[in-house]
């Protein structure tokens, strides 16, 4: 009863938190356990609720054991079933971990038929790629199925995470369901070798999930491959920005990593021309403020006239309800971002801290507030209702107006006070590039 009702509330949390969360695959999802659910972790805490919030039934989770040792938090994590597993920084130095009996609770878990989550990579940081998996998944999928009188029907979900930035509010997320891992072959190579059995699941394990998300090999890597997503879906495949189109948008950034990292072994001369001027592209876009939607043709051939009416036609039309949303939501929306910044936690920490204090502090203000006008004007319970509801559309309008007036800013430099030389200067960069990628196409067709 408490879960569900936990699960409620983290729904409602995620649907505000997240502009938009795609889920594919959900033909794949199975209701019944026992099921071993995996998933990839580059979000610590919101990873299990994204996770949870798409399952039908209750799930169990796999945890650290460092965050057993409150006994109060070690008696809510009992209840909803997580189960500790001791990493080596976990135990005393010198002793190796021993889960022994994490892998019996498991067991016993499973064959109530029960469903677990594991994220076999054993730790959460926001990079773009799937780090290595450990051993573990596989080794309590195989001894469970080797043990007498347990239900042999166990199975393994693959889930794929991929963030449009796993660090930022209103950002989108795309959630793939693979097939279940059906594990008869692997019982039988696990009968005749525990070794090779295990690594064969694991290697089956990092194949499903790395297939959605995308790959990199450092961080020098990574931000070419945020950089060369955002100018492909600006100039090349504009119906897959983030905004119009984010499951398209994020498929295309997995299957760009895939083909850089093509490139690179085909054509370095070319990945390395590439890179430069990408990195040299958006140097000068940033150095102005400016963002690549400028230098697209659609942009360019616009009435700067009618891009300055229409954006002050929109601003004088919104500022009362910008006004409002901002009086009423200003603290509240603040607040997270403070406590975070205070409590000097790590950044992949960010989001779901954020979200959990703004889950509690958004009613609580927006009570206190409603309590302030409903005393003064004397309203009925109705309309305290009404208030609520406008605080939270005006809220988003205030979001709105805000980001339209950031751009309208750069709007503003980019047709008065940008120098002519400095945009000719993208654009033969912005031509360049995409000559590039026309010759990169070519080359990696098969």
């Amino acid at each position: 009863m408490i879960y569900r009702f936990f699960i409620q509330i983290i729904k409602v949390a995620l649907f505000f938190f997240f502009k938009k969360i795609v889920v594919s695959g959900k033909n794949n999802l199975l209701n019944n356990g026992p099921l071993i659910v995996v998933a990839n972790h580059p979000n610590t805490f919101m990873d299990p609720f994204i996770i949870a919030s798409i399952m039908k039934q209750q799930i169990g989770f796999l945890g650290n054991a460092g965050i057993f040792y409150n006994s109060f938090f070690a008696r809510i994590l009992s209840y909803f079933h997580v189960i500790p597993v001791f990493r080596k920084k976990d135990i005393k130095p010198g002793l190796k971990p021993d889960n022994n009996q994490s892998f019996s609770k498991c067991h016993e878990y499973l064959n109530k038929k029960g469903t677990i989550l594991i994220f076999p990579e054993g730790n959460s940081y926001y990079e773009l790629k799937l780090r290595e998996i450990k051993t573990g998944t596989a080794r309590i999928a195989l001894s469970y199925l080797s043990l007498k009188n347990l239900d042999k029907n166990l199975k393994i979900l693959p889930i794929s995470l991929d963030y449009s930035d796993a660090i930022q509010f209103r950002s989108m997320v795309s959630v793939t369901i693979s097939e279940p891992i059906l594990l008869e072959t692997y019982v039988q190579a696990y009968s005749e070798d525990e070794h090779k059995g295990v690594l064969k699941l694991t290697d089956t394990i990092r194949q499903k999930l790395e297939k959605y998300i995308p790959t990199t090999a450092n961080k020098e890597q990574e931000q070419f491959l945020l950089k060369s997503h955002k100018f492909y879906t600006t100039f090349n495949d504009p119906e897959a920005g983030l905004h119009l189109n984010p499951k398209q948008s994020l498929a295309s950034r997995a299957q760009i990593s895939k083909s850089l990292k093509l490139l690179k072994g085909n054509n370095d001369k070319l990945y390395t021309d590439t890179e430069m001027k990408v990195h040299l592209f958006f140097e000068l876009l940033d150095a102005e403020n400016l963002t690549p939607g400028f230098f697209t043709d659609r942009f360019l051939t616009k009435n700067s006239s009618f891009v300055f009416i229409n954006y002050l036609g929109k601003f004088l039309l919104l500022a009362p309800i910008y006004l409002y949303g901002l009086i009423s939501n200003y603290i509240p929306y603040m607040l997270p971002s403070v406590i975070f910044k205070t409590l000097k936690l790590d950044i992949e920490y960010k989001t779901p801290t954020q979200m959990i204090i703004g889950l509690f502090i958004f009613p609580l203000f927006y009570w206190l507030e409603i309590t302030l006008i409903g005393n003064y004007l004397n309203m009925e319970l109705w309309n305290s209702w009404f208030v609520a509801f406008t605080f939270v559309i005006s809220g988003y309008i205030a979001m709105y107006y805000w980001t339209e007036l950031k751009r309208f800013i750069r709007v503003f430099h980019f047709y008065i006070f940008m120098k002519p030389d400095k945009k000719a200067r993208i654009l033969k960069l912005r031509d360049e590039i995409l000559t590039n990628i026309a010759i990169a196409k070519a080359n990696l067709k098969p």
